[in-house]
């Protein structure tokens, strides 16, 4: 069957039947299917020409399987490609449920923020202090709950974002200003401004002028006799 295979599980690991019978299949295999992303792991049975290829991406192995369908590899057989079941090998399973598991947890280290994770993982022990400090709200002994602290920390960081702003914000009203009356000493009229001028000047001792530029006349370009003149 096509698709991606399971909406209940993720599926990594294809079946790649009709090999031709050979003592290097894995070889052969992992050359193949390496081109369409990184391979985890490949388990070939030589005497039935029968290879599971397991990829570190499920989208890879969705693109291998409808990339490497009906193909042949150094022979000319036709191969079946197709989405493996579910491996009865405990110690596979094992490893699927831990991989769940290290993908939850990074997921949930780039949600919250260092600072807390840290804190969980045991890696900040000045967390645990600051946690008592700042999340106590001016209570003495209260300690908040994870997800109150958690909330806390997020209304911290927001303020001090904010802070940066305006910092940056003021810094650049106090800037225009002075650039404006930089803009003004050095303008002129005409294509070189009047600094520039001066130090041509100085140079050569000639003197240097810019020509007002010519008004937009506002009459016809052309004069011309119309037929309504007469």
């Amino acid at each position: 069957m096509g698709g991606v295979g399971s909406f209940m599980r993720q599926n990594r690991t294809l079946y790649i039947g009709r090999i031709h019978v050979s003592d290097d299949i894995e070889e052969i295999v992992a050359r193949h299917f390496a081109e369409w992303g990184q391979v985890e792991r490949i388990r070939v049975l030589n005497s039935r020409g029968v290879a599971f290829v397991t990829y570190t991406n499920e989208a890879n192995s969705q693109f291998a399987k409808e990339a490497m369908s009906h193909q042949s590899l150094d022979h000319n057989e036709v191969l079946n490609v197709r989405w493996a079941t579910v491996d009865p090998n405990p110690l596979a399973q094992k490893r699927d449920a831990q991989r769940i598991e290290e993908q939850a947890a990074e997921a949930v280290r780039k949600a919250l923020p260092a600072e807390f994770v840290a804190e969980l993982e045991g890696r900040d022990p000045e967390a645990r202090k600051r946690k008592k400090i700042e999340g106590s709200f001016g209570l003495s002994g209260y300690e908040p709950p994870d997800e109150v602290w958690y909330a806390r920390t997020r209304e911290l960081e927001q303020e001090k974002e904010a802070r940066q702003i305006e910092a940056s914000e003021a810094r650049l009203i106090e800037d225009a200003p002075a650039a404006t009356q930089q803009q003004v000493e050095g303008g002129g009229c005409g294509i070189l401004s009047s600094s520039t001028l001066s130090a041509l000047n100085g140079f050569t001792g000639g003197n240097f002028t810019t020509k007002e530029a010519a008004p937009a006349s506002s009459g016809p370009l052309v004069a011309y006799d119309s037929d309504d003149s007469d």
